[in-house]
């Protein structure tokens, strides 16, 4: 009998103020298992940052609170990935999604989406969702 052939992992993390990034991590981490991913969501501050380089695929749910702050359960990783002691190559096998929720009515809607896309970027990890921000 042949190998059985492994299930792609996907993680997916959420950063959420009111529940709502909370919410659609988890209704996307559904939908991923029933096309037969193996999926683990969790809260961004339940992740350490520094395990993300032998990851290959990453989905980020993010929520913009305020004036297009990030949700306090963000802050200890984004100063992670704000360090500037990583090598610009630190993510080059990581593949990400970013999706960015909040009230469009600010006007730093979704600001950090942007940011965690240019910053993720220049770790080298590759963007695979490309989704202009308005």
């Amino acid at each position: 009998m042949g190998k059985m052939e492994e299930q792609p992992k996907l993680l997916i993390l959420y950063a959420s103020q009111t529940g709502n990034a909370m919410d659609a991590a988890e209704r996307l981490g559904r939908e991923a298992e029933r096309r037969g991913c193996s999926v683990t969501v969790l809260s961004v501050d339940q992740f350490d940052a520094g395990l993300l380089p032998p990851l290959k695929i990453v989905i980020f749910v993010v929520s913009t609170t305020g004036q297009g702050d990030s949700p306090d359960s963000m802050k200890v990783f984004w100063r992670f990935l704000l360090q500037r002691n990583l090598s610009q190559q630190w993510l080059k096998q990581v593949q990400y999604a970013v999706f960015g929720l909040g009230d469009s009515g600010y006007q730093k809607y979704n600001v950090i989406i942007s940011r965690a896309l240019f910053t993720l970027g220049n770790y080298g990890a590759y963007a695979i969702n490309i989704i202009p921000i308005h």
